[in-house]
């Protein structure tokens, strides 16, 4: 299940400060201030079971609608919608009463630092694989959309994933200009 915690781990960062953040909403919204250990270690187990429920059911789901789904490009859309819509209303009603109370950064955080502390913390295995996957996933979208099998999906598939690969290849080349500055450091 370390997929679960992995994901979860992406929502939780540190400021220049020093402070540590929660990111509700992912990096364009405002971060929220974590005053303590243990009101993270509560956020955090409340994202990983969020995931391990949602996400875990709609990926063991999978095979049983997909055929439904992908029969008509409405269907697909619906499903897509509907699924966005139930991950957003659950973890608004799961997280209300813990950040009603959490202080929020004035500004969102520059991206550069979001995608920075997450070069920073993972592998270049990790960012590689994320990196590859996408483009696979692209790939597939523009053969469905060539193909002329569901454009729908396909370009749903190549916009979703290609903006996905655009965010690991940030990581990569952030991963490489910090690792290019620490040489000549430690050169000396």
């Amino acid at each position: 299940m370390r997929y679960f915690t992995y994901m979860a781990e992406k929502s939780f960062s540190t400021s220049p400060t020093g402070e540590r953040l929660f990111h509700f909403s992912g990096p364009f919204s405002r971060p929220y201030i974590i005053p303590d250990a243990a009101t993270e270690n509560k956020l955090y187990w409340k994202q990983v079971w969020l995931l391990r429920c949602l996400l875990g059911g709609l990926i063991l789901g999978q095979p049983f609608v997909l055929p439904e789904v992908f029969s008509h490009s409405w269907y697909f859309l619906v499903y897509l919608f509907g699924v966005t819509f139930v991950f957003w209303f659950v973890s608004r009603i799961l997280f209300a009463r813990d950040l009603k109370d959490l202080q929020r950064l004035p500004a969102r955080l520059p991206l550069r630092s979001f995608y920075a502390a997450t070069a920073q913390r993972d592998s270049w295995a990790m960012l590689g694989l994320g990196f590859l996957l996408c483009l696979i996933f692209v790939f597939i979208g523009v053969v469905l959309l060539l193909s002329g099998v569901d454009r729908t999906v396909g370009i749903v598939s190549t916009a979703f994933f290609g903006i996905c690969a655009i965010a690991w290849g940030y990581c990569l080349k952030l991963k490489i200009t910090t690792k290019s500055q620490e040489a000549p450091e430690n050169n000396r």
